[in-house]
């Protein structure tokens, strides 16, 4: 981003929300080549409906104004919008726990598997509280478990729900 007087773009977030907008769009495409029938476009097109409204609304965040009269940022002010080697490395604990709860969705239950996620997710999210973290995980395992299942015949395997 520049000072100087008029909008700017922020590439990387262009970037990001083009590529969930396209994976959006492919996914809604394919669903509906497949099938026009309301069983199969029951949660597809309205959730591909939604996404392509909230990207919508995140669109024009993308696109800030700059002032001309905006003063130039100080050192302190830089070094905290750039990213640490700790927020850096909290980032890959959560892709290393998704990749966990995807290969481990069949050996341990995808309840305990979920459950697992919650914790580790919260945990490196910053929530210092253990209680609201085994308490959260423990009701939206449940509420994902029993939701889930109400909508999808498909018979995952449990542990312990």
């Amino acid at each position: 981003m520049s000072n100087r007087s008029g909008r700017t773009v922020v590439w990387g977030h262009l970037i990001l929300l083009t590529v969930i907008v396209g994976v959006v769009v492919a996914y809604l495409l394919d669903a509906r080549g497949v099938s026009l029938r309301t069983n199969n476009l029951l949660l597809v097109q309205p959730a591909a409906i939604l996404a392509l409204v909230l990207a919508a609304f995140i669109l024009p965040s993308i696109f800030p104004r700059v002032e001309a009269t905006e003063e130039v940022e100080t050192k302190e002010e830089v070094e905290t919008k750039v990213e640490t080697r700790g927020d850096l490395f909290r980032i890959f604990i959560l892709i290393a726990a998704l990749a966990g709860l995807a290969f481990s969705l069949e050996v341990v239950g995808f309840d305990v598997a979920t459950f697992a996620f919650m914790v580790i997710g919260l945990a490196v999210c910053g929530e210092k509280r253990w209680w609201v973290i085994i308490l959260f995980s423990a009701l939206f395992t449940v509420f994902l478990i029993y939701g889930y299942g109400t909508i999808t015949p498909f018979p995952f395997p449990l542990t312990i729900l």
